[in-house]
């Protein structure tokens, strides 16, 4: 199976839309498309290729729009949406903006609402990026922010050379463009059920997040590093299950 292009696993119009994170790849979700996709119709965008082939900026409108033409094109009619990391921004985004019909949201180590510690974060690690040295800098701040001790190995460094490959003006323009949105008052516009997994790496403020978004569940995984869709592969992917068997 590709690992860096669209998958598109399964059939009939019923299942999960999934997103990756920030200069990631679809891979990251390859064990549950091939766990779930004898029953369910697994669709993953490979949302940050398609926005360098439009050229046309980092916009998350723009972005959005993109995710929900590809949904028409591939026949994904009212999914489970699934975002990791910025994924999940985005999911939240398509959902709060009423962009797509959807059934629900599965939000997997997203910082939301974004508070201002992590926004001023991500800005300054775009700051750190743009003035380089660029390799240097993203190593730096994927190992620490990215995986606990016991991931650091082929796996880790895979996902981080994986990273490292996208240009740097993608990098930092999504950066810079996440940190220019409001989520936190918009949020309450979501009137869909949202779970959220965090992992020991993330930030879980569910008092502060279900003030906002009235259908909120969650929980924290306080041994997993970021990537969980691919260290934690089965649990993720029966959380997948779970909700999708509840909300069909």
């Amino acid at each position: 199976m590709d690992t860096t292009g669209l998958i598109d696993s399964g059939s009939g119009s019923d299942g999960i839309l999934c997103l990756h994170g920030w200069c990631c790849r679809t891979g990251d979700f390859v064990a549950q498309v091939e766990a779930l996709s004898s029953r369910y119709r697994v669709l993953v965008p490979d949302w940050q290729s398609r926005m360098a082939m439009r050229e046309d900026g980092c916009s998350f409108r723009s972005i959005c729009d993109d995710i929900v033409a590809l949904a028409a094109e591939h026949g994904m009619r009212q999914p489970l949406l699934c975002g990791h990391s910025m994924g999940g921004f985005l999911a939240a985004y398509l959902s709060k903006e009423r962009m797509l019909e959807h059934r629900g949201l599965l939000i997997l180590d997203s910082s939301l609402p974004l508070p201002d510690a992590i926004r001023q974060r991500y800005l300054k690690l775009a700051d750190d990026l743009e003035a380089g040295p660029y390799d240097e800098v993203y190593r730096s701040f994927g190992e620490t922010a990215f995986f606990v001790e016991s991931e650091l190995g082929e796996l880790s460094e895979s996902i981080l050379s994986g990273m490292m490959s996208r240009p740097p003006h993608e990098a930092i323009g999504l950066l810079r463009e996440i940190c220019s949105l409001e989520f936190e008052a918009s949020l309450s516009e979501i009137d869909r059920p949202m779970h959220l997994v965090a992992s020991g790496k993330g930030t879980m403020d569910l008092d502060a997040l279900g003030a906002l978004v009235p259908n909120l569940t969650g929980e924290q995984w306080v041994g997993a590093g970021h990537f969980i869709s691919l260290f934690r592969a089965g649990e993720v992917t029966s959380v997948m299950e779970r909700l999708l068997h509840c909300s069909g």
